[in-house]
């Protein structure tokens, strides 16, 4: 019997769960239906059995879990890359596979060698080449049979060397591929190049010199591959298989600081192993220095050359979303700085072609559907910058960005709880984990976000300690978390705290937001008091994780919402008429309509975000009592300015309550604004009804 990937990944979060999952977890997770869920535990259940361990047990009304001297046993094995076991490889794993060997064991790249190592049969190895020849192709490599000595690739050699960190950041990147990452490392380790394991120790120890040198943290996964790929370039060197870069590319990179951690890398490197670096090598190893995702980084050590342009880049991209998601970040500055630690290396990973593993691109773009689409289109800068298209990988953890600066909060809050986070998924998701642990624990405070190496290397005087990595409890609890928490996780975390902790450990539930609210007008005596009888009025039942509801854009515009009229005066008028259906409805204050006017005045015709369209707003503290927005249509334009593209004809009033509840509205009012023949077919709408099934059909396309 053969345990594929989908039951091995299965067979992995239950052994992984702390206490016993839940079948419709289980479900939301592998994303597959609850029949499949039990057809699945069915054949693990067998082939546990037939490796002679217990299988899984289930106990009614909590869930599912493993034995402990099966937990244990599964947990060894899976570490082990399950060696010894039936694994079936998926097809991504397959064609991984393939390319490692033909890339590193040029060699043996025979039909045979593909077959024994991914088990699988000729026609299938066969149909996996035609794939893996077309993507070869497209980056100028040519793979061709040649009888008697296999499969052998021809091309540059500095685009061999990027296939080949390419394949390594997407295996090393997938927990979920320990046979995958331990039969790339073999291939890596296998000739007599003396690659053992205290001189890549050796290797290691000079890049966490250069970390030093640089000002910066580079994550754990980074150490991993550029350690590898300096034993690759070694080998390649002794084969005479040689980089060339650029002469006025090489005057480039010798102008950056990470070039002299390089050559001093390369001088050292030449010592221990006897061996002459020549300059292009020197640059390759500069350029992965320059594209490695961070942990923290010093950007006071740096020429104001380097950063200048990629500064300018940030400064704009922070505006136009500030603009598109109408919101203005209180700490802008500090938005910007971390923001420029995940676009430097990625401005040089555009800049070189080299590749980001981001296993966690699709989750993110899943659940932040809203801040990833607004994210997108600020992206715009950098491509410019970089001349070339930026990745949804790329895309996703600048979204995480966004993201955590979006859902902090000012709190005043009594610190209750002292907590680090162990993330080796670098600076974006870790502070995007720590927003939403923070946002999610009332006095909860993230001390510090930490790589696994920064963690092990001293010790913290913490309450509990959250890591994505799994880390044997000492003395401080632990509570293991995904890099994405999604609302199962989170209820997870907050029976984790109250087991720990107790009572105390509340998430913020609605009487917290009321009193939230309440302190930031008045000052409240008795706070304790004060949130007993606002509970006991609200009376609520509502689950004490729920998600932040987020209105649709038809929620929000409504035929109560929309005017349609001819012209204004003025836009002071506009905004004035605008706003008005929200002053009735009392969801906006009149100090909300002057406070946007105001705006206008002192910054100038900013709310046109695009021709014909204008988005007046101002700061929820401004007058704003819940989420609303409304529309007017005007036939002839008011101009917001002498210039024709601050002409407007659509004023949407938009009225938010904080940062995040009307993005999904707003996102799906820009989807809508962003097809002119939507914009003109709004303009020549003759009554609220057609204006109202437009947007039903926008939304539900």
């Amino acid at each position: 019997m053969v345990l594929d990937k989908r039951r091995a990944h299965l067979l992995s979060i239950i052994q992984q769960s702390h206490t016993p999952i839940p079948t419709k977890e289980l479900v939301k997770k592998m994303r597959v239906s609850q029949r499949t869920i039990y057809y699945d535990l069915h054949q693990i259940n067998n082939w546990l059995e037939n490796q002679n361990l217990e299988p899984v047990q289930n106990i009614r009304g909590k869930g599912l879990y493993l034995p402990g001297s099966t937990s244990a046993k599964v947990e060894g094995h899976h570490h082990d890359g399950f060696d010894g076991w039936q694994y079936q490889l998926s097809k991504q794993e397959r064609e991984l596979l393939i390319k490692a060997i033909i890339l590193l064991e040029e060699q043996n790249a025979s039909m045979d060698r593909f077959m024994e190592t991914t088990g699988m049969s000729r026609g299938t190895v066969a149909e996996a080449l035609k794939s893996i020849k077309q993507e070869f192709k497209s980056n100028d490599l040519n793979l061709q049979y040649k009888p008697g000595s296999g499969y052998m690739l021809d091309g540059p050699e500095e685009t061999k060397r990027r296939m080949v960190s390419d394949v390594l950041t997407t295996v090393l990147s997938h927990k979920e591929w320990p046979f995958l990452r331990n039969e790339v490392l073999r291939m890596i380790q296998a000739e007599d190049g003396g690659l053992e394991q205290d001189k890549r120790g050796s290797v290691k120890t000079l890049l966490y010199e250069a970390e030093k040198e640089l000002g910066l943290t580079l994550t754990d996964e980074m150490v991993e591959v550029l350690s590898l790929q300096i034993f690759i370039m070694l080998k390649r060197i002794h084969q005479q298989r040689l980089v060339t870069v650029d002469l006025e590319e090489k005057n480039v990179l010798q102008q950056t600081e990470a070039y002299h951690a390089a050559l001093r890398i390369a001088k050292k490197l030449g010592a221990m192993w006897e061996v002459q670096l020549p300059e292009d090598e020197v640059c390759f190893i500069t350029m992965n220095l320059l594209g490695s995702k961070v942990h923290h980084d010093d950007f006071s050590r740096y020429a104001q050359s380097e950063l200048i342009g990629l500064k300018k880049v940030v400064h704009r991209m922070v505006s136009d979303f500030q603009t598109y998601a109408c919101v203005i970040f209180d700490d802008r500055k500090g938005l910007e700085e971390n923001l420029i630690s995940h676009i430097k290396p990625t401005y040089y990973r555009l800049k070189y072609g080299v590749k980001i593993g981001n296993e966690l691109s699709q989750s993110i773009q899943e659940n932040y559907q809203d801040i990833y689409h607004l994210t997108k289109r600020v992206m715009l800068h950098l491509e410019y910058y970089v001349g070339e298209p930026i990745p949804d990988e790329e895309i996703a953890y600048i979204t995480l960005h966004f993201g955590g600066w979006l859902t902090k909060e000012k709190k005043q809050v009594e610190t209750k709880y002292r907590a680090i986070i162990v993330c080796e998924n670098g600076i974006g998701t870790s502070n995007m984990l720590k927003a939403q642990l923070e946002n999610l624990i009332t006095g909860l405070e993230v001390i510090e976000t930490l790589s696994m190496r920064e963690f092990q290397a001293k010790d913290f005087d913490v309450d509990v300690i959250f890591s994505t990595n799994f880390i044997k409890p000492r003395i401080i609890p632990v509570i293991h978390v995904p890099a994405i928490l999604s609302t199962i996780e989170k209820e997870y975390v907050f029976q984790r705290m109250n087991e720990l902790f107790g009572q105390d450990a509340r998430v913020k539930d609605l009487p917290d937001r009321v009193l939230e609210v309440v302190e930031k007008y008045a000052t409240v005596n008795g706070k304790e008091e004060l949130k007993r009888e606002i509970s006991a009025l609200l009376e609520t039942k509502s689950p004490k994780t729920k998600e932040l509801r987020k209105p649709m854009l038809n929620e929000l515009l409504t035929e109560e919402t929309i005017q349609l009229e001819d012209h204004v005066a003025d836009w002071e008028e506009s905004i004035r008429l605008a706003a008005q259906p929200l002053v009735d409805l009392d969801s906006i204050r009149t100090g909300y309509v002057d406070a946007m006017i105001e705006n206008v005045k002192e910054l100038g015709p900013y709310i046109v975000i695009a021709p014909r369209i204008a988005i007046p707003h101002a700061r929820p503290e401004a007058g704003v009592e819940r989420l609303g927005m409304s529309l007017l249509r005007l036939k002839e334009p008011v101009h917001f300015s002498s210039q024709t593209k601050h002409q407007a004809q659509l004023i949407i009033v938009l009225a938010a309550i904080d940062n995040q509840t009307h993005l999904t509205a707003l996102a799906q009012l820009t989807e809508l604004l962003s097809n002119e023949q939507n914009v003109d077919r709004l303009i020549l709408s003759e009554d609220r009804k057609s204006v109202v099934e437009l947007i039903n059909q926008a939304i539900t396309a």
